[in-house]
């Protein structure tokens, strides 16, 4: 919530805001047990009924967090008034030789880490290996991060989006790095109620850097729906 606050004191201006962490993120610690994409949606859920709201909210969520408010949209879209996706990791394509491939010589890499030569570089051999496998993210979790980590990944939820009928907004930087712009695309292709808005030469963190241009679409999309 922390990485938030700047946008979230410009959103204010206009909206009530409340921002969630989830567990694992920001001050919320893990679990002991493996999470899954069900189980966040559960949990966000559980805090939203928390917060006594007297009127429907609109539901945002970033990157990961907008594959959880998918799945919350897609299970109790009576809960909201709309849905807004900011470069939201919703498609996760099976990629099974890579995957097998990264595994194999993690686990490698294990030993080849012990190696007296190779021992100071560790943690930026590690470092690197993950950031070959698309998988920087891995590198900085716990245990129990990563066992999360492997299954939210396996988690694909594009069967969900045709069912979708609230106002969605999706929200994309045409230079994010993490997730293409062509799954932004390919997700206002699979919602019914859904457009497209693209912030030229942005990346994928648009509430750090691109805080106005997304508010100003945020705006916009709220004041439109009914």
């Amino acid at each position: 919530h922390e990485t938030w606050q700047p946008w979230i004191k410009k959103a204010n201006e206009n909206f009530d805001t409340h921002c969630i962490d989830l567990p694992c993120f920001g001050g919320v610690p893990c679990p002991p047990e493996v999470l899954g994409v069900d189980e966040y949606a559960r949990y966000v859920e559980r805090s939203i009924r928390e917060l006594r709201l007297t009127e429907k909210p609109i539901l945002l969520g970033h990157s990961f967090g907008g594959q959880v408010a998918v799945r919350l949209a897609a299970s109790h879209p009576e809960y909201f008034r709309g849905l807004i996706l900011s470069a939201a990791a919703v498609l996760r394509p099976s990629r099974p030789i890579r995957n097998a491939v990264f595994f194999a010589i993690a686990k490698s890499g294990k030993l080849l880490f012990r190696l007296p030569i190779i021992e100071r570089g560790s943690v930026l051999a590690k470092k690197l290996l993950y950031c070959a496998a698309r998988s920087p993210d891995y590198a900085k979790t716990s245990e129990i991060q990563r066992e999360i980590f492997r299954k939210i990944i396996r988690q694909d939820l594009r069967h969900l989006l045709p069912d979708i009928v609230l106002p969605t907004l999706i929200v994309w930087g045409t230079r994010d790095t993490y997730l293409p712009v062509q799954d932004g695309k390919a997700i206002a292709e699979l919602m019914p109620n859904a457009c497209l808005r693209l912030i030229r030469g942005a990346g994928h963190g648009l509430h750090l850097r691109n805080t106005d241009e997304f508010l100003r679409e945020l705006r916009s999309f709220a004041a439109a729906i009914p």
